[in-house]
């Protein structure tokens, strides 16, 4: 019998034991008219149960860090090393729908070190090389100039419940038998962004626009990481340095599509978040399409085209706020068509 179906059964029993009992010790509560109607109050049954306990309780991350949440599924690129072997394992692949799921070939007694990477996609590879007590040399190659994803690579692991620390990355198999958790503290490879963007308060006032896409281009096509990272258990970042290069010449990635557009606002700004290498060389061009409606709610203009270059420069793990306030000239609303009788005017398809 499961705890649960246990629970309910116990719960039953005392419900039974409570109606009889009511039933045939208060003689109040019976019923002697013809019509067998009966008397009293009903009675109202209330019943608790403790809460189940985590059966595995999850490690508590230092300060500073919160939880990675995915919303979509995905994959991780993942190594172990046995430490009395410095040759790792093939990568792998773990796959995350709601959960992860993971199967690896370990020895019961032994310390394995784990490295990786998250997410894995299309695209991207990876390498670990100069394995020792000291630490490793992890590369990621293939990575997007610009992305949605936020990738990460593992900074510590430890399947114990003491606590985590970044740079803890032993991995204890006491029983090949057993279940393990895995928990793993994570740190960004690149730097972060968000597009904060309002519209002019008096251009608000004759006109509406509303953003239906917006678009990051690179003259990068590909950028490779390589990360040493130092074992140390002393809860300082492992992360010695970190270095990139490019390939390719050339990259476009969506950020931002909303098919009917989400109207700018002059004071709750709409914020696109999206991630970037961090290198001060970056030259991204951001690209939107928009709508623009009168005052009145009728489309005057349809899939009208911006293009900015947009100055960005952070470190690794760093995150720009970057303030836009949408003003067009005033000259632009006056060719306008009249507001009565609204032309749609856009880009040919």
């Amino acid at each position: 019998m499961s705890i649960n179906k246990k629970y309910i059964s116990i719960l039953s029993i005392a419900i039974a034991m409570l109606l009889s009992a009511c039933s045939s010790d208060n003689p109040e509560v019976q019923t002697t008219s013809a019509e067998d109607k009966s008397v009293g109050d009903k009675i109202q049954i209330m019943a608790y149960a403790p809460p189940f306990a985590n059966a595995n309780p999850q490690d508590a991350a230092p300060t500073g860090f919160t939880a990675y949440t995915l919303d979509k599924v995905t994959e991780m690129g993942i190594y172990m090393i046995k430490n009395d072997d410095t040759t790792p394992y093939a990568e792998k692949r773990l796959r995350y729908a709601s959960k992860w799921f993971a199967f690896f070939e370990t020895l019961p007694k032994k310390n394995y070190t784990v490295y990786g990477y998250i997410p894995k996609t299309e695209g991207m590879s990876s390498g670990v090389t100069s394995v020792s007590d000291n630490g490793a040399i992890l590369t990621v190659n293939g990575i997007k100039p610009v992305t949605t994803d936020d990738i990460c690579i593992i900074t510590g692991v430890k399947e114990t419940n003491t606590g985590l620390k970044e740079g803890q990355f032993g991995w204890y198999m006491a029983n090949s038998n057993d279940n393990f958790y895995m928990y793993l503290l994570l740190d960004h490879i690149y730097a972060s962004v968000n597009f904060s963007m309002i519209i002019d308060a008096e251009y608000a006032q004759l006109r509406t626009i509303k953003l239906k896409t917006m678009k990051l281009r690179t003259d990068k096509g590909s950028v490779n990481a390589t990360i040493t990272l130092t074992h140390n258990d002393t809860g300082t970042s492992p992360i010695s340095s970190a270095t990139y290069t490019s390939e390719g010449t050339s990259y476009e990635v969506e950020i931002f599509n909303d098919a009917e557009g989400i109207a700018l606002d002059t004071e709750t700004p709409l914020v696109i978040n999206t991630c970037f290498a961090p290198d001060p060389s970056n030259n991204l061009t951001m690209v939107t399409t928009y709508d623009v409606y009168d005052r009145k709610g009728n489309l005057i203009r349809k899939n009208c085209t911006a293009t900015n270059k947009v100055p960005l420069e952070a470190a690794r793990a760093q995150q720009v706020q970057l303030n836009l306030t949408v003003n067009p000239t005033y000259l632009n609303v006056l060719s306008d068509p009249d507001l009565d009788n609204p032309t749609v005017k856009g880009k040919k398809e």
